[in-house]
């Protein structure tokens, strides 16, 4: 699976309209791919009060309709990329994180409702558009508890959207009682502590920082970890280099008083003991 991105820069010719239906119905599925404008890269505003774009993830796993929908979307000011499952997701917030995502729910692997609840308790300041066909009164409720600002049925106006990503935008500010969490800096590579004081990170120790925030309940097993922390290196040396990592990092929580924040979990992997917010 390949992500898919496009940065805004103007609209399409064809200019559509209207409905989703108008926009092609969902055909084939399959992965996304890529497409970037050579543009200067952004700041996120759920990372940072200062910036140039609008960063939106669509995710949506029938590629006619993400790349309609995106390309309609496309606008200067506005970065557009696409995922078609929650995987693909995950690998283009860490590289970037967004500050609005638009979520299909019947997604592959893992559905929208589920990762709407990890995208929440990661990125307390995101904006989670959901775009459904599912119409119950039961489903509307259990997308807003999963930590969705606005629930959008199919056939849906891609107007309505728009409008709905704009108004997002303009409330997109850091959330009350932020000075009390632990807030884990990507770019900076720390991990920001309570009361203004802050843990220096290594490259790695950042990432598994970062995958266990995002993870479902903030846990992960070990090979998981491995796969993605070690994927260039010798299995027999993973573990090892894996265990390594975890006593190094806990040696500088400890210091600051938070040991207990990655637990080992017994014949499972490690949590975290505490909630993190990735910026």
């Amino acid at each position: 699976m390949n992500a898919a991105a496009e940065d805004g820069g103007r609209r399409g010719d064809s200019g559509q309209s209207g409905s989703m239906g108008s926009l092609g119905s969902p055909g084939s599925s399959g992965p996304a791919h890529d497409s970037d404008l050579s543009a200067e890269s952004s700041t996120s505003l759920t990372g940072s009060p200062v910036q140039r774009w609008l960063d939106i993830v669509v995710v949506e796993d029938h590629d006619d309709l993400r790349e309609q929908l995106m390309a309609y979307l496309a606008r200067p000011g506005w970065r557009l990329r696409g995922a078609d499952c929650g995987e693909v997701l995950d690998a283009l917030l860490r590289e970037q994180p967004a500050d609005v995502v638009v979520l299909d729910l019947n997604l592959p692997f893992e559905d929208g409702t589920s990762i709407a609840r990890r995208l929440r308790a990661a990125f307390p300041a995101m904006g989670i558009v959901m775009l459904t066909a599912r119409v119950r009164p039961v489903d509307r409720t259990e997308g807003y508890a999963s930590g969705a600002d606005v629930y959008l049925t199919k056939p849906t106006n891609v107007e309505e959207l728009e409008s709905v990503i704009q108004n997002l935008a303009r409330r997109l500010v850091p959330q009350p009682g932020a000075d009390s969490a632990l807030v884990l800096d990507q770019t900076a590579r720390c991990l920001r502590l309570p009361g203004g004081d802050s843990i220096l990170l290594g490259t790695k120790e950042t990432q598994l920082l970062r995958l266990l925030a995002m993870a479902p309940e903030r846990q992960l097993d070990t090979d998981y970890l491995l796969h993605h922390l070690y994927q260039d290196e010798d299995t027999g040396s993973k573990r090892e280099n894996l265990s390594v990592l975890i006593s190094r990092l806990r040696l500088k929580l400890n210091a600051k008083a938070h040991k207990d924040l990655v637990r080992a979990v017994r014949g499972v992997g490690y949590r975290l003991g505490a909630k993190v917010v990735v910026r």
